[in-house]
């Protein structure tokens, strides 16, 4: 039978690092991490358009090799499952949503969430 401690500490939540509260903090502290945010943002937002870009020359191959192969490339399908995720990271970074920037500054293919 468990004995009842009188000296028990009652558990602390504590912040999350990179938490949502932590980010507004190091923005109000800093301003000039608003800017290079905003800058990471632009050079992003470039990469977001050669991305979509490639995603529809990749839609167009594997409907082709689908049509002529009968079967789908797994490499092409591989590509896009990747490509989509970081499409999704860079909405999440440019909505504000997230904190952390997706690949070049994290590995490919890799969810940072996940």
């Amino acid at each position: 039978m468990a004995e009842e401690r009188d000296d028990e500490i009652a558990p602390q939540v504590l912040e999350e690092p990179g938490s949502d509260e932590a980010a507004q903090d190091a923005y109000e502290e800093d301003p000039k991490n608003v800017w290079m945010r905003g800058l990471w943002m632009l050079a992003l937002a470039a990469l977001f358009g050669v991305g979509a870009f490639l995603l529809t020359v990749g839609a167009v191959v594997q409907f082709l090799w689908l049509l002529f192969a009968r079967e789908k490339n797994p490499h092409i399908a591989d590509f896009g499952k990747d490509l989509s995720a970081w499409l999704a990271a860079v909405a999440l970074f440019e909505a504000g949503t997230v904190e952390h920037k997706p690949f070049p500054f994290a590995p490919w293919g890799v969810d940072p969430d996940g």
